[in-house]
């Protein structure tokens, strides 16, 4: 069976079909998960079997897949071993595999059926990537407000598109409690998935609770300015309990070397002293 490519296949139907006719174009939007599996269909009343089939990527003419009669048609290196075509069953489709970020865009499909009636539909393939669960971590601060102060961030990756850090607190803070004070965004260069980051100063003026989300994924509840301070870091626990045991040892260690360097009072001499003085004033 011989291979026909996208590039004369397109050509030579063109040339054999008058051009497209404006109200045979219809819109429609697909979305699908990367990773995943979309179906890429084209819903047209189409008059018998399907003779001629054509779907490109829009906007580079990148070929995705087809059919030609009896023919083989070959996709595009990008869309191989991942792209199928089923014209006989209406509506006509392409099934897509492995869904990629790059795959997102608009794709023209061209039918033409036993009457010799063309039709073009256009449609657009969105893709999203579902964020990971976010991770939220709260630094205290010494310095600020006089230790009242505290910064909070929250991080999530592997999603698309791109989105930004949402904020929730019990009770609703007002803006002049808290400021944004770092916001991140970068992309995969290979996946095109992205990792976002938002940190923010909240003054502590009362306890909250406080949650963020990402693109629908939404982290654990923290507790943060509770009215008994800022809990202590654990490193500053051990090293103050390693402070208090040194000072402790010196202490006991100096206090042994003064012992041996005092002498030491002979009291049976000293009894036996005040017998004789006894004795010498009687006498």
């Amino acid at each position: 069976m011989p291979v026909v490519t996208y590039c004369s296949l397109l050509c030579g139907f063109m040339c054999q079909n008058s051009p497209l006719q404006p109200n045979n174009t219809t819109q429609e939007e697909v979305q699908a998960e990367v990773g995943g599996h979309v179906r890429l269909p084209s819903r047209h009343r189409i008059q018998g079997k399907v003779t001629f089939m054509y779907m490109q990527k829009s906007s580079s003419s990148i070929f995705v897949n087809g059919h030609y009669d009896e023919k083989h048609v070959q996709p595009d290196e990008t869309f191989r071993n991942r792209t199928k075509v089923d014209p006989h069953r209406p509506p006509a489709w392409v099934d897509l595999w492995d869904v990629r970020v790059t795959d997102e865009g608009a794709y023209d499909c061209i039918l033409r059926d036993e009457a010799k009636q063309t039709k073009m539909l256009t449609l657009y393939l969105k893709v999203t990537a579902n964020y990971s669960a976010p991770a939220v971590t709260v630094s205290y601060s010494n310095e600020s407000d006089g230790g009242r102060g505290l910064e909070v961030t929250c991080s999530s990756s592997g999603g698309y598109p791109n989105v930004r850090v949402e904020w929730i607190f019990q009770p609703q803070a007002a803006g002049a409690h808290w400021t944004e004070t770092n916001e991140s965004s970068v992309q995969d260069p290979i996946t095109m998935l992205y990792t976002v980051s938002t940190s923010i100063f909240i003054n502590c003026s009362q306890p909250l609770k406080i949650r963020c989300t990402v693109g629908g994924a939404v982290s654990q509840q923290e507790e943060v300015c509770n009215t008994s301070g800022p809990v202590p870091d654990d490193r500053m626990v051990i090293t103050a309990a390693v402070i208090t045991a040194i000072l402790f040892i010196l202490v006991m260690i100096i206090m042994v070397k003064k012992e041996k360097a005092c002498p030491t009072i002979d009291t049976p001499d000293v009894e036996a002293g005040a017998d004789q003085f006894e004795l010498q004033t009687l006498t």
